[in-house]
Order: structure tokens, then sequence, then C-alpha cells
């Protein structure tokens, strides 16, 4: 199936947790003797005075996290290949207003990993770990004390506790940090149907009074719309082991240059993933509702100057879509098309069936056509099951019958279409079918550009870049978006447009 329809796993984040090659680089012996020492502390009740000290509050939590084998701590047999302790650094960021908990363990590729089952009560807190399934979830339980302090360190309290698997037990303890409020960035709400999408407003830092409506600050404005699968408002993918941090980076490139950006999480992504039934794909169009309800908000804030969408693969499918929702009196000057195909959901299909059977490529564009005709599913072989599983059906219904060419020629903004030049997801053939549909419209090539916004130089790094931060976009490519946000000519070192 396509990178875009292909079935989502929780587990994946999770996939190299007990990767032996990895984890000998982790173990820290003194730090597991340490927490073994307190886990019987930390099963207690908290004092009341601890409670009230510091209670448990949303923010972010950071410590760490050792693991052993439930053999070891049982007294069986240990393992002769591998070492049965190991200790990762730790990070638990409650949500406020009851939005959740993320969880990151940076060593093993997890960030922002969404937990469903978790409780916070005064002093005690605990949540269920299932990356690795429901069998192999892990259950923290832990209470706060205003005395702990860690082994080497220097602050007072934190949450101290137990983990407890069927396979691995261990400690944990987080400390509350500081929360940092960085210059040039708001955060705010965007009301949906059925809540609020977290969002960050980035903007020059010279434009203080940006949400002061008595005086309304004055810049450009992108609004960066992420790409597929569960991609945050940082550009992350939490079924990707590792990060990207390209919508991070391209706000603070833009915030250089003295443009202001507008990055959101979707519903079922990053801050807002409880707005996304566990389990379950939101509808491509209800992705869309949301980015129009993004774009009034954005034209709503007491601000002057351009205001510009851009969106990343499929990401710009939905800005395309959102914009003929807003309708001809849009407020947007211009949207930014960025490595996107003009191939629709259901040619990606057809291709990605050609080696079955002629039953089973039959019985796929059955299936297909019945959920874009009627929302519902029929039986399909086992091969099929789990690309036309229940959970993707409302996703499935609305994305198959998406047609990106269509979409695009009914969008009345002006249009700016930019490729990477070692884009290896969307083919050249693919983004021109886009390209014709709107002739009229600039294009613009980023040499050494990626995918995933990425300056690579080789095929090695192509890949590597999809989950490492250290590689930087392009300064061309954020030169390109702050020229068109100004409305300014673009930047020298674009490759010229051709199918070759």
């Amino acid at each position: 199936m396509s990178t875009s329809g292909a079935v989502s796993s929780k587990r994946a984040a999770f996939f190299l947790f007990f990767s032996v090659t990895l984890l000998d680089l982790l173990l820290f012996i003194p730090f597991g003797n340490m927490l073994a020492a307190q886990e019987a502390s930390a099963t207690e009740q908290p004092s009341h005075n601890d409670t009230q000290a510091a209670p448990i509050a949303p923010g972010r939590w950071a410590g760490k996290l050792v693991l052993r084998s439930v053999q070891e701590t049982q007294g069986g047999p240990q393992s002769q290949s591998a070492p049965s302790s190991f200790s990762f650094e730790l990070v638990v960021r409650i949500l406020a207003e009851n939005r959740g908990i993320l969880v990151d363990i940076p060593e093993q590729g997890m960030f922002s990993y969404p937990i469903d089952r978790y409780s916070i009560d005064a002093g005690r807190f605990s949540f269920v770990l299932d990356a690795m399934g429901a069998d192999e979830g892990l259950t923290f339980s832990g209470n706060f004390s205003s005395s702990f302090v860690p082994q080497g360190g220097t602050q007072k309290g934190g949450i101290v506790g137990t983990v407890r698997g069927r396979t691995w037990n261990g400690s944990f303890y987080v400390q509350k940090e500081k929360a940092a409020s960085p210059q040039g960035e708001l955060y705010i709400d965007v009301p949906v149907d059925g809540g609020t999408l977290p969002a960050t407003l980035t903007f020059p830092v010279r434009t203080r009074a940006v949400l002061d409506a008595n005086a309304p600050a004055g810049f450009p404005l992108v609004i960066l719309v992420a790409g597929a699968g569960k991609t945050d408002r940082d550009g992350n993918n939490v079924d990707v082991p590792g990060k990207t941090d390209s919508l991070k980076q391209m706000a603070a490139m833009l915030k250089a240059r003295n443009v202001g950006s507008l990055r959101y999480d979707r519903r079922g992504t990053g801050e807002a993933y409880k707005l996304e039934a566990p389990g379950h794909m939101t509808s491509f169009s209800r992705h869309i509702l949301d980015l129009a309800a993004v774009i009034r908000a954005a034209e709503a804030l007491p601000r002057r100057g351009r205001l510009i969408v851009a969106g990343m693969n499929e990401g710009a499918w939905m800005a395309m879509a959102a914009l003929n929702i807003v309708g001809g009196e849009s407020p947007v000057d211009g949207l930014v098309v960025l490595d996107a195909s003009g191939q629709s959901p259901m040619e990606t299909l057809r291709q990605s069936i050609e080696s079955l059977d002629p039953e089973s490529r039959e019985k796929a564009l059955e299936a297909a056509q019945k959920l874009i005709d009627t929302g519902t599913l029929i039986d399909v072989p086992e091969d099929l099951a789990n690309f036309f599983s229940p959970n993707r059906k409302d996703w499935l219904a609305t994305w198959l019958a998406f047609d990106p060419v269509d979409t695009l020629k009914k969008v009345e903004t002006p249009v700016l279409f930019v490729y990477g030049e070692r884009d290896m997801q969307v083919s050249r053939e693919e983004f021109s079918k886009l390209a014709a549909a709107k002739p009229q419209a600039g294009i613009r090539i980023v040499p050494d550009m990626n995918y995933v916004l990425k300056e690579v130089h080789n095929e090695d790094e192509n890949y590597a870049a999809f989950t490492d931060p250290s590689f930087k976009l392009p300064a061309l490519l954020a030169d390109l978006l702050a020229s068109y946000a100004k409305a300014q000519p673009a930047p020298q070192g674009l490759l010229p447009w051709s199918l070759q």
C-alpha cells in the first residue's frame, strides 16, 4: 500500500526498545541500585505536606527509568547474551485541561507517545505504556515526594515510583521542570467541533503586542500544515521512531526573517490526541474542516499583513480543500504546496495492488468504491484486512474519494509549488500533475531538499533525515517562503522546473 495509506502502529516508536546493541550503551547499574532502594517507599501514601507543597500538576517532568527482567527480580536464570538492567532518560508531559499525557524515551526514538490509560489524583500518579502491545504493557505507579533528591542532583521534589509488566519490572522518577516562555511564541487554542486544537503562534520578537486588539502588530503570517499520518505541529510522526522537527525549525527560520507562523496539532496528534478515539482514525474530511477553522482563527488575530497557507504533501491536499470551504472571499493571500502529489489515492491504490492475484485486486477496488459511495465496509481477503480495517473506515472513505487535481483547480487563491530535488517519495511525474492543474502558478525547485524538507546530499542522509532532527532545513526554502509571504521576488539559487 502507499505510505499515506499504510496501517499506522503505536508499536513502531518502541520497536527497538530491547535492542541489545543500543541498550548495551545505556546500562547504568549505580542508578538502578539507587532506585531499587526507593521502590518500597514509592508505593507508600505521600504525606499531607508532600502533596500540599508540590502537587502533581501539568508541565514537563523529566527524570530516569530503570527496567530489569522479571526473571532476574524473581531469582530465575539470567540471560547470557544480554544485560538485564537498563537505564533511560524519561520525560512525562502532563497536559493542561485534561488533555492527557505524552511520554518521551529519547534513547529509543520515542517522542510524544500518547497515553490512553492514566490517573492523576493529588500526590498519586499512574499510567500504562502500551507501546509494545497490550500483553507487554508497563504500568507506572508513583507518588509525589517533596523531600526526594535524585542521586547526584540538587533539586528537591519529584514523582518516585515503580514499573510493572509481564516480563519487565523497574523504577522511575521524574521532577518538574521550570516552564520557560520563549520570546516570540504564544500558545493558543483553536475552537473546532468537539474541542480545541492546541497551536503555536511564532512571531518576530519586535511585535510583542501581537494579540493586543488596540494595537495590532504588522507582519506576514504563514499557517504551517503538517504532512501525512499522525504528524504533529512540529512535523513529527509518533508512529515513526525519532523525529524531524521540520515545522518547528521552519517556524524559527521564518521568525528570523521577520515572518510569523501558526502551526497546530491535528486531532489525533500531539496535544490533541484525545480528540481522536483510541484506535480510530479521524476522517480526512474532518481534518479539512478543522484546517478551515484554523484559517478563520488566523484571520481573526489582531495582526496586519499577508496570510499564507503552506502544506506538506497531504497537508497541502487539506489546505486546498480547506480554502475551497472558506470560499472566494478567503483571507488567504497565497497557498504554498510543498512536495505534494497530484496522483489520487485511488490511483495509488490501483498501483499498490498490481502484484496481487486478480480476485484480490477486484475485491480491493470493490471495497474501495463501496467505501466512497456508502461509507461502509465489505468483507475482503485476509491480505487486505489490515488496510480495510474498521478503525480506518471513516478516514479511508473520505481519503479514497479525494481528487487533488480537481480540488486544486477550484482554488482561487494564488499558488506557489515547491518541490525538493531529492524527494524520493513524490516523483516529479506525480508532482507535475498538480503543476499542470495550475499552469499560471509559480514553481520552484529547492536543491538537495527531501520529502521532509531537510537538506541532504546522498541516499543515506535522505533516509536518516526522517528520524534525526540534526538535519536542517535548507536556508533557501525559508528564504523562498519568507519572500512569498512578503510578496517579494524569489531568492537566487533555486533550480528550474523540468520533468527530466
